[in-house]
Order: structure tokens, then C-alpha cells, then sequence
């Protein structure tokens, strides 16, 4: 945690945490304002909550690339509820109409050119097979952004900061409430378990990106734990034994968390913070990430690693100077079940 709480750690070199979101130099103009992001206004939650959808099953480095290139037009239409609920309302096809008929009846895709098309009406003009171009992820991926607004129609809310509230008003436990706004961001198509926690920490861990967490109240943001490829495979290194289900994997980090107080080495912090412990492994496994900050360990030299426990030392791909390739080489090794996250 040291190495964590040290290099990286309320940073401008952290990743996946609200300041990497408001710099315009890692995420082009889908960079919100950080006093935006603690009013809780509504338009920079879900440009937040948009561009967080992206970084999934790619590098964080790809991912940045891939949003700095979309232009101020086309970044606006693609973070604006509004503007995608009206698109939507437009268009002349039942299969976008609903998060439903994303799921189950709207087969978007790419053609051998890269071209937004689908098998029912592959000539008909359509925003999300414009999008799907423009976000340069998998053919359905345009779904997304639309679906996210869908998303907060259905649950009868105006925006993201009316459905805390709903949540608020109509759930006592904080635990039940956490879970509830899981559950309403999950009916987008892509947001899954990962991208929830990944979005709704950056908004209620207090500790995360210190004095931007405007919904931190009344919500147990010691659920939203990110689980992802390189926080199973410290796992893996590590010798984890328990199932590779996503709850069990939470519960595992939330329970080394117990073990670790985090204000006796960083005295601003909360004791126990589970999302600050993966935050940890994570930035500690991604070498790519790793290799992109200056003050990385990995840039010092080997005379670094006699800091780091055996354990640590041993799981570090830095340390090892296995190459992207060989680490995605890794990951293939291991069970399809484990790297579902």
C-alpha cells in the first residue's frame, strides 16, 4: 500500500479516478470540470458515467487515445442524456427504443469496412450505427451511451443525481441503497458489475479523489470495488483459492481491507478502505499504466524492488519487464472464468 499511497495516490498520475476524467490531455473532450463533478451536476455525471463505460476488455492508454480522437461535436452528443433521448425519440426503429430492445432485438454491428450496420434495416440511417464508429470499440458498442440514458428514463429519473435521490427517498439501508444504483446503471448495455463500481466510487468514495465524492453520503461506498484483469491476476499470482465469482472476489478485497489500516500511513484517509486497496493492485499490475508515469518504481531500476516484500516482488511484471504481449500472453493461460471481469 506504501507504493500506492506514495507514487500514485491522489495524483494527476492515478487512473480510473475523477482527476484522470477532468484532464482534457488523457480524455480529450469528454474531460468534465472537477467543481462540476462536486456540485453533483447532473451533465458532468453523465459525461463521467459515459466515458467510464469505455475503459473495459482494452489498455487505459488505448482507451484515452481512442476519446481524445472524437471530436467537441460529436463528444457532446455522445455525453448528453437529452440529446440521446431525443435522437432516440426521432428515429423510426423499434429496436432502439427501450434498454430491453437493445438487449434483445438490436443487432448492431460493423461491416468488412468498419461501417455501422445491423441485419434489420442494414441501409437505414441510424445515430447508433454513427456512434459505433465513432467509439471504435466492438460493432454493438454504440449501444451504450444510449442505453445509459435509457437507462435513467426508465427509472423514472431525470438525470443521475435525481436517481440518488429516488434512491434515497425510497431505500433506508445504506448497503441496499449502494446496491440499488448498481442495479439501475446495470440495465445499460456494456455497464456490468466492473463499470458500476468503477463510476459510482469515483462519486461516493471520499477517499478516492479527496473532496470529489458529492454522493458519498448515505451510501455504503465501501461496495464499489473494481474488479478487473490486472486485480485478478495479482489474485492469480498470489495464490487466491476462492471462486472467481464477482461478489466473491469483492468480498475477499473487502476483507483484506480489515487487515490494513490505511490512516496509519496515510493520516487524511479513512482505516478501512477496500476501493483504495484494489486501486492498489491494479495501478501495481498494469504496466502499461506503470511504464507511462514518470515517478514509477519501474523507471528507477532493480535496486527498487529490495523495497518490496518477496510477494510483491514475485507478482510484479514490472519487475520482471514482461512485455505487454507477454502479460495478455498470461492472461489467455488462465480460466476463461477468472478473466471475465
Amino acid at each position: 500500500m506504501g507504493w500506492y499511497l506514495a507514487r500514485y495516490h491522489d495524483t494527476p498520475g492515478d487512473v480510473g479516478v475523477v482527476s484522470m476524467f477532468c484532464d482534457p490531455h488523457r480524455v480529450g473532450h469528454f474531460a468534465v470540470d472537477l467543481d462540476h463533478v462536486r456540485r453533483g451536476e447532473a451533465s458532468a455525471l453523465f459525461r463521467l458515467l459515459v466515458a467510464t463505460t469505455m475503459f473495459q476488455r482494452r489498455q487505459d492508454v488505448q482507451i484515452m487515445r481512442v476519446l481524445r480522437g472524437i471530436s467537441l461535436k460529436d463528444a457532446t452528443e455522445l455525453a448528453s442524456a437529452g440529446t440521446l433521448l431525443r435522437l432516440i425519440d426521432e428515429t423510426d426503429c423499434d429496436h432502439g427504443r427501450s434498454t430491453a430492445a437493445l438487449r434483445e432485438s438490436c443487432d448492431l454491428s460493423k461491416d468488412s469496412r468498419g461501417e455501422g450496420t445491423c441485419g434489420r434495416d442494414p441501409e437505414r440511417p441510424c445515430h447508433l450505427k454513427r456512434h459505433t464508429v465513432l467509439l471504435k470499440r466492438y460493432g454493438h458498442f454504440g449501444k451504450v451511451p444510449s442505453s445509459a440514458a435509457l437507462a435513467l428514463h426508465e427509472a423514472g429519473a431525470a438525470d443521475l443525481a435525481d436517481l440518488r435521490a429516488a434512491v434515497l427517498r425510497r431505500i433506508e439501508a445504506p448497503h441496499e441503497r449502494a446496491r440499488a444504483l448498481e442495479e439501475a446503471l446495470s440495465r445499460a448495455w456494456r455497464v456490468n458489475d466492473k463499470i458500476a463500481a468503477m463510476f459510482l466510487s469515483m462519486l461516493c468514495n471520499p477517499d478516492l479523489t479527496p473532496g470529489a465524492a458529492p454522493w458519498s453520503d448515505g451510501i455504503d461506498w465501501t461496495r464499489f470495488v473494481v474488479i478487473d484483469s490486472n486485480v485478478d491476476l495479482f489474485l492469480s499470482r498470489t495464490g487466491y483459492g476462492g471462486p472467481w465469482t464477482y461478489d466473491a472476489r469483492r468480498t475477499f478485497l473487502q476483507r483484506l481491507a480489515e487487515r490494513v489500516d490505511l490512516q496509519k500511513m496515510k493520516p487524511s484517509l479513512r482505516r478501512y478502505n477496500p476501493r483504495i486497496i484494489q486501486q492498489a493492485l491494479y495501478l501495481f499490475m498494469s504496466v502499461t499504466n506503470r511504464r507511462a508515469s514518470e515517478k514509477d518504481c519501474m523507471h528507477t531500476g532493480p535496486h527498487a524492488c529490495s523495497a518490496c516484500p518477496k510477494v510483491l516482488s514475485r507478482a510484479c511484471d514490472a519487475r520482471r519487464g514482461e512485455s505487454p504481449d507477454q502479460a495478455r500472453s498470461t492472461e489467455r493461460r488462465r480460466p476463461r472464468s477468472a478473466r471475465q471481469a
